[in-house]
Protein backbone atom coordinates (compact mmCIF):
# COMPACT_ATOMS: atom_id res chain seq x y z
CA UNK A 1 0.00 0.00 0.00
CA UNK A 2 0.52 3.47 -0.74
CA UNK A 3 1.50 6.32 1.96
CA UNK A 4 0.15 8.78 -0.48
CA UNK A 5 -3.04 6.45 -0.86
CA UNK A 6 -4.13 6.89 3.09
CA UNK A 7 -3.96 10.72 3.63
CA UNK A 8 -2.31 10.35 7.10
CA UNK A 9 -2.60 12.51 9.62
CA UNK A 10 0.39 12.69 12.35
CA UNK A 11 0.31 15.19 14.60
CA UNK A 12 4.07 16.67 15.97
CA UNK A 13 2.40 18.52 19.19
CA UNK A 14 3.01 16.29 22.45
CA UNK A 15 0.26 17.34 24.15
CA UNK A 16 -2.17 15.19 22.59
CA UNK A 17 -2.09 11.22 23.45
CA UNK A 18 -0.36 8.99 20.91
CA UNK A 19 -2.72 7.02 19.04
CA UNK A 20 -3.94 10.40 17.85
CA UNK A 21 -0.69 11.94 17.76
CA UNK A 22 -0.06 8.82 14.84
CA UNK A 23 -3.15 9.05 13.17
CA UNK A 24 -4.85 6.43 14.57
CA UNK A 25 -7.79 7.92 15.58
CA UNK A 26 -9.56 11.69 15.43
CA UNK A 27 -8.54 14.21 18.31
CA UNK A 28 -12.31 15.42 20.08
CA UNK A 29 -14.25 15.30 22.86
CA UNK A 30 -16.81 12.39 22.31
CA UNK A 31 -16.72 9.52 24.51
CA UNK A 32 -16.65 7.12 21.48
CA UNK A 33 -13.41 7.16 19.54
CA UNK A 34 -13.39 8.29 15.67
CA UNK A 35 -10.51 5.32 14.36
CA UNK A 36 -8.95 6.58 11.17
CA UNK A 37 -7.65 4.05 8.56
CA UNK A 38 -4.51 3.19 10.79
CA UNK A 39 -6.68 2.25 14.14
CA UNK A 40 -9.24 0.83 11.74
CA UNK A 41 -6.33 -1.67 10.11
CA UNK A 42 -5.27 -2.22 13.56
CA UNK A 43 -8.24 -3.10 15.06
CA UNK A 44 -8.97 -5.17 12.71
CA UNK A 45 -6.04 -7.31 13.54
CA UNK A 46 -6.65 -7.46 17.02
CA UNK A 47 -10.40 -8.64 15.91
CA UNK A 48 -9.00 -11.09 14.50
CA UNK A 49 -6.19 -12.57 16.74
CA UNK A 50 -9.52 -12.93 19.66
CA UNK A 51 -11.71 -14.91 16.51
CA UNK A 52 -8.40 -17.20 16.23
CA UNK A 53 -7.18 -17.57 19.66
CA UNK A 54 -8.72 -20.42 22.04
CA UNK A 55 -9.70 -17.88 24.80
CA UNK A 56 -9.71 -13.83 25.64
CA UNK A 57 -6.19 -14.39 27.51
CA UNK A 58 -4.26 -15.95 25.03
CA UNK A 59 -5.53 -13.15 22.75
CA UNK A 60 -4.30 -10.45 24.59
CA UNK A 61 -0.77 -12.64 25.05
CA UNK A 62 -0.49 -12.96 21.25
CA UNK A 63 -1.79 -8.60 20.78
CA UNK A 64 1.22 -7.96 23.35
CA UNK A 65 -0.35 -6.82 25.86
CA UNK A 66 0.21 -7.27 29.83
CA UNK A 67 -2.70 -7.47 31.83
CA UNK A 68 -3.74 -8.75 35.10
CA UNK A 69 -6.32 -11.52 35.92
CA UNK A 70 -8.80 -11.11 38.30
CA UNK A 71 -11.90 -13.98 39.42
CA UNK A 72 -14.14 -11.99 37.27
CA UNK A 73 -12.20 -9.77 34.61
CA UNK A 74 -9.21 -9.22 32.35
CA UNK A 75 -7.82 -5.70 33.45
CA UNK A 76 -4.90 -3.64 32.69
CA UNK A 77 -2.95 -0.79 34.43
CA UNK A 78 -4.26 2.46 33.36
CA UNK A 79 -4.21 6.17 34.28
CA UNK A 80 -7.50 6.51 32.32
CA UNK A 81 -9.14 3.64 33.87
CA UNK A 82 -12.15 4.25 35.17
CA UNK A 83 -12.23 1.22 37.90
CA UNK A 84 -10.30 0.46 40.91
CA UNK A 85 -8.50 -2.66 40.95
CA UNK A 86 -6.56 -4.34 44.18
CA UNK A 87 -3.38 -6.14 44.02
CA UNK A 88 -1.80 -8.04 46.88
CA UNK A 89 0.21 -10.98 47.48
CA UNK A 90 -0.45 -12.89 44.70
CA UNK A 91 -3.92 -11.33 44.72
CA UNK A 92 -5.58 -8.64 42.15
CA UNK A 93 -9.26 -8.04 42.36
CA UNK A 94 -11.74 -5.37 41.60
CA UNK A 95 -12.60 -3.51 44.14
CA UNK A 96 -16.09 -3.88 44.05
CA UNK A 97 -15.42 -7.44 44.52
CA UNK A 98 -12.48 -7.60 46.48
CA UNK A 99 -11.92 -9.27 49.82
CA UNK A 100 -9.41 -7.95 52.83
CA UNK A 101 -8.83 -8.00 56.41
CA UNK A 102 -10.25 -5.13 57.79
CA UNK A 103 -7.93 -2.54 59.15
CA UNK A 104 -7.63 -2.15 62.85
CA UNK A 105 -9.97 -0.73 65.11
CA UNK A 106 -9.02 2.84 66.17
CA UNK A 107 -10.42 2.34 69.95
CA UNK A 108 -10.63 -1.65 71.41
CA UNK A 109 -14.15 -2.32 72.51
CA UNK A 110 -15.72 -1.86 75.87
CA UNK A 111 -15.14 -4.68 77.89
CA UNK A 112 -18.30 -5.93 80.12
CA UNK A 113 -22.23 -7.48 79.94
CA UNK A 114 -24.00 -4.09 79.77
CA UNK A 115 -27.81 -3.66 78.16
CA UNK A 116 -28.70 -1.84 75.08
CA UNK A 117 -28.75 1.76 76.31
CA UNK A 118 -30.78 4.31 74.54
CA UNK A 119 -29.77 8.26 74.66
CA UNK A 120 -30.76 11.29 73.28
CA UNK A 121 -28.88 12.40 70.06
CA UNK A 122 -30.55 15.32 68.09
CA UNK A 123 -29.74 16.43 64.73
CA UNK A 124 -27.36 13.40 64.97
CA UNK A 125 -26.95 12.14 61.58
CA UNK A 126 -24.06 11.16 60.46
CA UNK A 127 -21.54 8.34 61.40
CA UNK A 128 -18.69 11.00 61.64
CA UNK A 129 -21.39 13.59 63.63
CA UNK A 130 -22.44 10.40 66.19
CA UNK A 131 -18.38 9.42 66.37
CA UNK A 132 -18.12 13.36 67.46
CA UNK A 133 -20.95 13.39 69.46
CA UNK A 134 -20.35 10.12 71.29
CA UNK A 135 -16.29 11.04 71.20
CA UNK A 136 -15.87 7.06 70.06
CA UNK A 137 -14.52 6.64 67.06
CA UNK A 138 -16.37 5.81 63.22
CA UNK A 139 -15.42 1.60 63.48
CA UNK A 140 -17.25 1.51 67.02
CA UNK A 141 -20.18 2.86 65.50
CA UNK A 142 -22.92 0.49 63.36
CA UNK A 143 -23.95 1.78 60.09
CA UNK A 144 -27.35 0.69 59.34
CA UNK A 145 -28.60 0.97 55.50
CA UNK A 146 -31.76 -0.57 54.12
CA UNK A 147 -31.35 -1.70 50.80
CA UNK A 148 -34.81 -3.09 48.40
CA UNK A 149 -33.77 -6.40 46.64
CA UNK A 150 -36.29 -7.51 44.37
CA UNK A 151 -38.81 -5.50 46.39
CA UNK A 152 -38.42 -6.62 50.17
CA UNK A 153 -36.16 -4.40 52.45
CA UNK A 154 -33.32 -5.86 53.89
CA UNK A 155 -31.58 -4.40 56.87
CA UNK A 156 -27.61 -4.25 55.91
CA UNK A 157 -25.25 -3.28 58.94
CA UNK A 158 -21.59 -2.61 58.52
CA UNK A 159 -18.62 -1.19 60.32
CA UNK A 160 -18.66 2.57 60.62
CA UNK A 161 -16.02 3.25 58.57
CA UNK A 162 -16.89 0.72 55.75
CA UNK A 163 -18.88 1.29 52.69
CA UNK A 164 -20.84 -1.23 50.92
CA UNK A 165 -20.52 -3.14 47.79
CA UNK A 166 -23.28 -3.21 46.14
CA UNK A 167 -21.99 -6.00 43.84
CA UNK A 168 -21.50 -8.41 47.00
CA UNK A 169 -24.80 -7.90 48.40
CA UNK A 170 -26.40 -8.85 44.54
CA UNK A 171 -24.31 -11.66 44.76
CA UNK A 172 -25.23 -12.49 48.26
CA UNK A 173 -29.11 -11.61 47.73
CA UNK A 174 -29.11 -13.30 44.62
CA UNK A 175 -31.88 -10.16 43.82
CA UNK A 176 -32.41 -8.90 40.18
CA UNK A 177 -32.61 -5.58 41.18
CA UNK A 178 -31.50 -3.74 44.34
CA UNK A 179 -31.30 0.14 44.79
CA UNK A 180 -31.69 1.90 48.47
CA UNK A 181 -34.77 2.55 50.28
CA UNK A 182 -36.61 6.22 50.16
CA UNK A 183 -37.04 8.01 53.60
CA UNK A 184 -40.60 7.33 53.45
CA UNK A 185 -40.16 3.36 52.74
CA UNK A 186 -37.63 4.07 55.87
CA UNK A 187 -40.16 5.33 57.71
CA UNK A 188 -42.86 3.36 57.09
CA UNK A 189 -41.09 0.47 57.99
CA UNK A 190 -38.72 0.73 61.34
CA UNK A 191 -40.77 4.11 62.28
CA UNK A 192 -37.33 6.74 62.56
CA UNK A 193 -35.77 8.87 60.00
CA UNK A 194 -32.38 8.35 58.29
CA UNK A 195 -29.39 8.52 60.59
CA UNK A 196 -31.57 6.62 63.71
CA UNK A 197 -32.04 3.13 62.11
CA UNK A 198 -30.68 0.04 63.67
CA UNK A 199 -30.67 -3.51 64.00
CA UNK A 200 -32.20 -4.04 67.55
CA UNK A 201 -35.58 -4.85 67.99
CA UNK A 202 -36.18 -4.95 64.36
CA UNK A 203 -38.85 -7.93 63.08
CA UNK A 204 -40.01 -9.04 60.04
CA UNK A 205 -37.16 -7.90 57.94
CA UNK A 206 -33.80 -9.88 56.61
CA UNK A 207 -30.94 -8.29 58.66
CA UNK A 208 -27.25 -8.76 56.94
CA UNK A 209 -24.17 -7.98 58.50
CA UNK A 210 -20.61 -7.59 57.34
CA UNK A 211 -17.82 -9.82 58.49
CA UNK A 212 -15.60 -7.09 60.08
CA UNK A 213 -18.98 -6.98 62.79
CA UNK A 214 -18.43 -10.53 64.21
CA UNK A 215 -16.65 -10.58 67.53
CA UNK A 216 -17.84 -6.94 68.38
CA UNK A 217 -18.95 -5.84 71.51
CA UNK A 218 -20.73 -3.06 72.88
CA UNK A 219 -21.21 -0.61 69.81
CA UNK A 220 -23.03 2.55 69.28
CA UNK A 221 -26.29 1.97 66.94
CA UNK A 222 -29.47 4.09 65.75
CA UNK A 223 -32.51 3.23 68.13
CA UNK A 224 -35.38 2.84 65.61
CA UNK A 225 -36.39 6.45 66.94
CA UNK A 226 -35.80 9.45 65.17
CA UNK A 227 -32.51 11.90 67.22
CA UNK A 228 -31.91 8.81 69.87
CA UNK A 229 -29.22 5.90 69.48
CA UNK A 230 -28.13 3.09 71.18
CA UNK A 231 -25.01 2.11 72.87
CA UNK A 232 -23.87 -1.07 74.25
CA UNK A 233 -25.01 -2.54 71.45
CA UNK A 234 -23.11 -6.90 70.33
CA UNK A 235 -23.68 -8.69 68.00
CA UNK A 236 -24.92 -11.91 68.40
CA UNK A 237 -26.56 -11.20 71.59
CA UNK A 238 -28.84 -7.90 71.50
CA UNK A 239 -29.15 -8.66 67.74
CA UNK A 240 -29.08 -11.58 65.09
CA UNK A 241 -28.22 -11.62 61.48
CA UNK A 242 -26.37 -13.31 58.96
CA UNK A 243 -22.93 -12.80 58.31
CA UNK A 244 -21.19 -12.42 54.92
CA UNK A 245 -18.26 -10.35 53.38
CA UNK A 246 -20.38 -7.32 52.09
CA UNK A 247 -17.65 -4.46 52.14
CA UNK A 248 -15.27 -2.32 49.99
CA UNK A 249 -11.90 -2.45 50.80
CA UNK A 250 -10.20 0.19 52.15
CA UNK A 251 -7.00 1.48 52.17
CA UNK A 252 -4.94 0.11 55.10
CA UNK A 253 -6.96 -3.37 54.99
CA UNK A 254 -4.54 -6.11 54.44
CA UNK A 255 -4.08 -8.74 52.02
CA UNK A 256 -6.01 -12.10 52.64
CA UNK A 257 -2.94 -13.69 52.14
CA UNK A 258 -0.78 -11.22 53.97
CA UNK A 259 1.08 -8.12 53.27
CA UNK A 260 -0.44 -4.68 52.29
CA UNK A 261 -2.63 -3.87 49.86
CA UNK A 262 -2.66 -1.42 47.10
CA UNK A 263 -5.34 0.58 45.23
CA UNK A 264 -4.89 0.81 41.21
CA UNK A 265 -6.95 2.31 38.48
CA UNK A 266 -7.46 -0.38 35.67
CA UNK A 267 -9.40 -0.72 32.10
CA UNK A 268 -11.46 -3.42 31.97
CA UNK A 269 -10.85 -4.83 28.48
CA UNK A 270 -13.90 -7.18 26.62
CA UNK A 271 -13.53 -9.44 23.41
CA UNK A 272 -16.38 -6.48 22.41
CA UNK A 273 -14.12 -3.74 22.33
CA UNK A 274 -10.78 -3.95 20.73
CA UNK A 275 -10.59 -0.30 20.33
CA UNK A 276 -10.16 -0.35 24.22
CA UNK A 277 -6.99 -3.23 23.83
CA UNK A 278 -5.81 -0.94 20.75
CA UNK A 279 -6.34 2.45 23.48
CA UNK A 280 -4.12 -0.14 26.57
CA UNK A 281 -1.64 -0.95 23.87
CA UNK A 282 -0.92 3.04 23.15
CA UNK A 283 -0.35 3.34 26.77
CA UNK A 284 1.72 0.39 27.50
CA UNK A 285 4.26 0.71 24.13
CA UNK A 286 5.42 3.99 23.18
CA UNK A 287 8.27 6.03 24.29
CA UNK A 288 8.51 10.19 23.62
CA UNK A 289 8.77 9.81 19.73
CA UNK A 290 5.70 7.63 19.59
CA UNK A 291 4.34 4.23 19.91
CA UNK A 292 5.94 0.98 19.89
CA UNK A 293 3.46 -1.24 18.73
CA UNK A 294 3.97 -5.08 18.76
CA UNK A 295 4.23 -6.61 14.79
CA UNK A 296 0.93 -8.34 15.83
CA UNK A 297 -1.37 -5.34 15.77
CA UNK A 298 0.72 -2.51 14.14
CA UNK A 299 -1.25 -1.30 10.94
CA UNK A 300 2.14 -2.19 9.03
CA UNK A 301 4.63 -4.71 9.66
CA UNK A 302 7.68 -2.66 7.78
CA UNK A 303 7.93 0.50 5.71
CA UNK A 304 10.18 1.24 2.70
CA UNK A 305 11.64 4.57 2.50
CA UNK A 306 13.24 6.07 -0.11
CA UNK A 307 15.39 8.93 1.76
CA UNK A 308 16.05 10.91 -1.53
CA UNK A 309 13.88 10.94 -4.93
CA UNK A 310 16.40 9.27 -6.90
CA UNK A 311 15.99 5.92 -5.35
CA UNK A 312 12.42 6.05 -5.79
CA UNK A 313 12.27 3.18 -8.44
CA UNK A 314 14.64 1.23 -6.35
CA UNK A 315 12.77 1.27 -3.25
CA UNK A 316 9.48 0.80 -5.28
CA UNK A 317 11.21 -2.81 -6.72
CA UNK A 318 11.98 -3.81 -2.58
CA UNK A 319 8.40 -2.80 -1.68
CA UNK A 320 6.99 -4.73 -4.45
CA UNK A 321 9.52 -7.67 -3.79
CA UNK A 322 8.37 -7.43 0.12
CA UNK A 323 4.53 -7.54 -0.63
CA UNK A 324 5.16 -10.54 -2.68
CA UNK A 325 6.70 -12.52 -0.49
CA UNK A 326 3.35 -11.52 1.87
CA UNK A 327 4.62 -9.03 4.01
CA UNK A 328 2.56 -6.29 5.29
CA UNK A 329 4.67 -3.17 3.77
CA UNK A 330 3.74 0.20 3.40
CA UNK A 331 5.69 2.38 0.87
CA UNK A 332 6.42 5.43 1.47
CA UNK A 333 5.90 7.69 -1.30
CA UNK A 334 5.96 10.61 -0.64
CA UNK A 335 7.90 13.83 -1.84
CA UNK A 336 9.39 14.95 1.93
CA UNK A 337 12.37 15.44 3.85
CA UNK A 338 13.80 12.03 5.04
CA UNK A 339 13.51 13.52 8.90
CA UNK A 340 9.66 14.16 7.99
CA UNK A 341 9.99 10.44 7.08
CA UNK A 342 11.36 9.18 9.95
CA UNK A 343 9.53 10.48 12.36
CA UNK A 344 6.21 10.01 11.24
CA UNK A 345 7.70 6.37 11.05
CA UNK A 346 8.85 6.68 14.66
CA UNK A 347 5.44 7.87 15.98
CA UNK A 348 2.92 6.06 13.88
CA UNK A 349 5.40 2.95 15.07
CA UNK A 350 6.50 0.32 12.72
CA UNK A 351 8.10 -2.15 13.76
CA UNK A 352 10.53 -2.70 11.08
CA UNK A 353 12.07 0.72 8.73
CA UNK A 354 14.04 -0.29 5.62
CA UNK A 355 15.80 2.88 4.21
CA UNK A 356 17.11 2.68 1.00
CA UNK A 357 19.81 5.73 0.70
CA UNK A 358 23.31 6.32 -0.46
CA UNK A 359 24.57 2.98 0.20
CA UNK A 360 22.53 0.82 -1.62
CA UNK A 361 25.19 1.65 -4.58
CA UNK A 362 27.03 -0.83 -2.25
CA UNK A 363 24.07 -2.76 -2.45
CA UNK A 364 23.08 -2.38 1.29
CA UNK A 365 19.94 -0.81 2.60
CA UNK A 366 19.63 0.55 6.35
CA UNK A 367 17.36 -2.16 8.49
CA UNK A 368 15.65 -0.01 11.37
CA UNK A 369 14.03 -1.59 14.33
CA UNK A 370 11.27 0.74 16.49
CA UNK A 371 11.69 -1.35 19.74
CA UNK A 372 14.58 -2.00 20.61
CA UNK A 373 16.03 1.10 18.61
CA UNK A 374 18.87 -0.18 16.55
CA UNK A 375 19.74 -0.49 12.80
CA UNK A 376 22.32 -1.89 11.00
CA UNK A 377 23.45 -2.09 6.87
CA UNK A 378 22.04 -5.12 4.89
CA UNK A 379 22.63 -6.61 1.56
CA UNK A 380 19.71 -6.53 -0.54
CA UNK A 381 20.29 -10.07 -1.35
CA UNK A 382 19.63 -10.90 2.19
CA UNK A 383 16.83 -8.73 3.12
CA UNK A 384 14.72 -11.02 5.90
CA UNK A 385 11.61 -9.69 7.74
CA UNK A 386 11.89 -11.07 11.28
CA UNK A 387 9.02 -13.58 11.75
Amino acid sequence: MLWTQLEIQTLREDTHPPLVRAGYKRAGQSSVPEWLFLGQRSIGKIERIIASAQNFGIALKRCGIRFLRTSTSYVVESPAGEQIVVRGNEYDELLDEAASIASPLLASDIEGEFLPEAFHTPNVKTIAQIAEFTSLPVTSQIKSLVMIADGAPVLVLLRGDHQLSEKKFRAFTNAASIRQATADELRATFGADPGSLGPVGVAGVRMVADTALAGRNNMIAGANRTDYHLRHVTPGKDFHAEFADLRLVNEGDQCVHGGALRFSKVRVLTPEDPGSILESLAEQHHDGDGLMLPRAVAPFSVVVTPVHPERMNAAREIYQQLTTEGQDVLFDDRDARPGVKFKDADLIGFPYRINIGKKLSEGLVEFVERSPKQSRDVPVGELRIPA
